[in-house]
């Protein structure tokens, strides 16, 4: 039963009876782990505060072969990203980006420092950015290229079309953008601007740090949230929770 070490972020917290927990990590090194922290719920708890959701730190776990529970040995913060946390809105966001990036990643699969990399510099950049919504769809498409379903953003997903005109349309089944010409493939694809998809084909590419470069209008961020949250559900098969909770506020 080997020792593990390794950079992690806390995605994900629930409880197990009545003082312990399951901790889903994202680390740099084993991707998704999961692992339970005896005896966390208790009031004088070794662990103290340094499980909680978003926390960043360094991990020891007990590795049980051939399972997917863990056993947590140790957590050491780093960062528990408390300018994130001191207002409700962001910690919102947060916790989606935590659970996009829990939805997207499987147990197993081999880990991706870049989406670890992603998650942090998400939570750091949404600490001072004035445009949250922006940001959450940034990481969207950034997530969604490291996984491998980045969507088709500058031809024709059906025919390879370059767009011309005023307007496209988009399908989260076929996987990006169909054409005039092509919009018939998938009936329930999207209508949006070009403005909104020049907008996305940035996004997918640009550095965090230079988020305030960027200025979206209302119809953008109608637009944007909307194919997006679409995509996300078609490809995951899940109900985001976090999401319903940021629709409702």
């Amino acid at each position: 039963m080997p020792t593990q070490k390794t950079q992690a972020i806390v995605i994900r917290s629930q409880p197990l009876g009545e003082v312990h927990k399951i901790i889903r990590f994202y680390t740099v090194e084993f991707g998704k782990v999961s692992a339970v922290a005896h005896g966390s719920r208790r009031s004088k708890s070794r662990f103290g505060g340094s499980l909680e959701l978003l926390n960043y730190g360094n991990l020891v776990f007990f590795e049980y072969p051939n399972k997917d529970l863990h056993r947590v040995e140790a957590f050491d913060l780093v960062d528990d990203f408390d300018a994130v946390k001191a207002d409700f809105d962001r910690t919102a966001y947060g916790c989606y980006l935590a659970e996009l990036v829990d939805a997207t990643e499987l147990v197993g699969q081999a880990a991706d420092q870049n989406v670890f990399h992603l998650l942090q510099y998400g939570f750091e950049t949404l600490a001072q950015t004035e445009d949250v919504p922006l940001l959450a769809r940034a990481f969207e498409l950034q997530l969604l290229g490291l996984a491998g379903y980045a969507p088709q953003l500058s031809r024709c997903v059906a025919c390879a079309e370059v767009f011309h005109g005023a307007t496209v349309n988009f399908s989260p089944r076929l996987g990006g953008l169909l054409c005039a010409n092509c919009e018939g493939q998938d009936t329930t694809a999207r209508s949006i601007s070009r403005g909104s998809c020049e907008l996305m084909n940035h996004l997918q590419k640009f550095d965090f740090s230079y988020l305030h470069r960027f200025r979206a209008s209302n119809l953008n961020h109608r637009e944007l949230k909307f194919v997006l949250s679409n995509f996300i559900s078609y490809h995951t098969e899940r109900t985001l929770k976090s999401r319903e909770f940021i629709d409702n506020l």
